[in-house]
């Protein structure tokens, strides 16, 4: 007998429009379960009303008055004041204690759907922050109500700590890890009674007391994956414009790079998988004609160059009318036809830069790349009429003030039309991780579980956050921040705009608003909780995607 299941997703507030994206992850999930014959339900938190749901009227109304002050004192001052300040951390608390209460009614809403369907397992996609904190409680309260029903939990968060979560949380009965739709089928079999957890690949459990982590098995041929489902039968979230009609799709899988800081090749493997540009494009007009939606972006983080212009020859071919964006790598730029990508409908493209120093390149990044190579990739990009955001890792670990005026010295000659600044991610299972002392990482006492529950604290500026768990090269919290921040003031002060990534230039584009337009209105309208104008937002895109169409 068929099962039936649901599957969550909770990633705390929306911190920006694109976070409104359909979830193609889940979607890839549902088409893999409903191939085989079950059936599931997602229930997608990350729409326009969890922000009404998270943000009471009256503490937006407060958060717009603060957030004035905000930017008057740091315009005229460079700081905040105290009394600003504390405003600010007054209303994190109290968003904090009402976020609590509304996690109670999200998790009965789950439990009482779970119930009316007579769900066999629900599965939960975990991200790190309070997309991991909310999902537990989520969990827990499902526990308490539906206690005979499964719970799973994959995702971005289990990639990261694998069977530390174990030790954490034991409000899931099973972890996925890696690829998940030849994983969530033998599940779905399991519940069923039809085959052991230590038959199944990609999985982490607790057996006799042990942690058991099961082999590893990647999708080996991408073409034979099932269509993403966004009916709205099973994917509710996709009715009445709470979601932003911009669409994630499977192109590639895998990367070769093996940066230091990064854990995608350790998920999809070191070697690259193609999905064949035809079919890829086959899903594109799919989602066009049913749902009518013609701005995407490919989901590879590392998609190989052959494959991008296999695509644009395939756009151009088939006189398919896209817009999109996507990651690109500076090591290939001499390969690349940024002319017939821009006709193809490219609109942006991002780049993994992390430093514009040689040495910190190769020291601590081993992206076997050269300044050269970046300054040309990003200067040809721009010259094609294509954006480029340039990503940033600021500090790196071995970064110094020299070191960091190069970077700065190198965006000011290439001048990409955003730059991204994240600071140092320690990542589990990383190569810096592993050799945390050779890039002067040293841990706080409880990193593990400091580092699970790390949680952005978006109404706050980054020096106020929660500390990271970790010292880099003797440098705290406060001081890694300030390095990042000066660098951010340098490149604005010099005209480069900062804080926006080839998703929002994108939807900004396809709005018809400047990039610095849209970067404002986001961060006003999401830091101070304004519904009602993300609401504007999402209905303004969704009206120009039909247009277009």
């Amino acid at each position: 007998m068929p099962t039936r299941s649901i599957l969550v997703n909770f990633n705390g507030y929306p911190s920006t429009i694109d976070s409104l994206m359909p979830d193609n992850g889940l979607a890839n999930l549902a088409g893999s379960l409903m191939e085989s014959g079950h059936e599931t339900l997602i229930l997608d938190f990350s729409t326009v009303d969890i922000i009404r749901r998270l943000v009471p009227d009256d503490m937006g109304q407060q958060l717009s008055e603060v957030y004035n002050q905000f930017l008057t004192e740091m315009r005229s001052g460079g700081r905040p004041e105290n009394a600003t300040v504390g405003r600010l951390l007054y209303l994190d608390k109290a968003l904090e204690e009402h976020k609590q209460v509304e996690l109670v009614e999200i998790a009965d809403e789950v439990a009482d759907a779970a119930i009316r369907i007579g769900a066999d397992f629900v599965g939960f996609k975990l991200w790190t922050g309070d997309g991991f904190a909310g999902s537990v409680k989520i969990a827990a309260r499902l526990r308490e109500r539906i206690p005979h029903v499964r719970i799973f939990a994959g995702g971005p968060h289990v990639d990261w700590f694998m069977e530390n979560i174990l030790d954490h949380t034991d409000a899931f009965d099973v972890l996925a890890y890696g690829e998940g739709e030849e994983t969530i089928k033998l599940l779905a079999e399991y519940s069923e009674g039809k085959r052991q957890l230590s038959d199944i690949p990609n999985l982490i459990y607790r057996e006799n007391g042990s942690i058991r982590v099961t082999q590893s098995r990647m999708i080996s041929d991408l073409d034979m994956l099932p269509d993403p489902v966004y009916e709205e039968r099973v994917y509710p979230a996709m009715a009445q414009a709470q979601k932003i009609r911009f669409m994630m799709v499977d192109d590639s899988r895998g990367c070769p790079n093996a940066c230091y800081f990064c854990v995608h090749s350790q998920k999809s493997g070191a070697k690259c998988r193609k999905r064949e540009a035809s079919k890829t494009v086959d899903l594109m007009e799919k989602l066009n004609r049913q749902l009518g939606i013609d701005t995407f972006r490919l989901a590879g983080s590392n998609p190989p160059v052959d494959l991008k212009m296999d695509l644009a020859r395939e756009f151009i071919m088939r006189d398919f009318s896209v817009e999109y964006s996507a990651f690109s790598h500076v090591r290939e730029h001499e390969r690349v036809d940024y002319e017939l990508l821009r006709k193809s409908g490219c609109v942006a493209l991002a780049f993994g830069v992390e430093s514009g120093s040689q040495r910190i390149l190769d020291q601590d990044i081993n992206k076997r790349i050269t300044v050269e190579q970046i300054s040309s990739a990003l200067t040809k990009c721009r010259q094609a009429g294509i954006l480029a955001v340039a990503s940033l890792i600021v500090p790196c670990p071995h970064d110094t003030p020299e070191t960091i005026g190069k970077t700065l010295s190198l965006l000011l000659d290439a001048r990409p039309d955003s730059v991204t600044v994240q600071l140092p991610g320690l990542i589990p299972n990383t190569h810096w991780y592993r050799n945390r002392a050779d890039f002067g990482f040293e841990l706080d006492d409880g990193y593990m579980s400091r580092a699970m529950r790390y949680s952005v604290k978006l109404l706050l500026p980054p020096v106020l956050w929660e500390p990271l768990p970790y010292r880099v090269n003797g440098k705290d919290h406060s001081q890694v921040v300030m390095m990042a921040q000066h660098l951010v003031m340098e490149l604005e002060k010099n005209g480069i705009l900062t804080g926006i990534g080839d998703f929002l230039l994108l939807a900004g584009k396809h709005m018809d608003m400047p990039a610095r337009e849209i970067r404002d209105a986001n961060r006003r309208l999401f830091f101070t909780g304004n519904y009602r104008g993300v609401q504007n937002m999402v209905e303004l895109f969704n009206r120009q995607v039909a247009i277009s169409v």
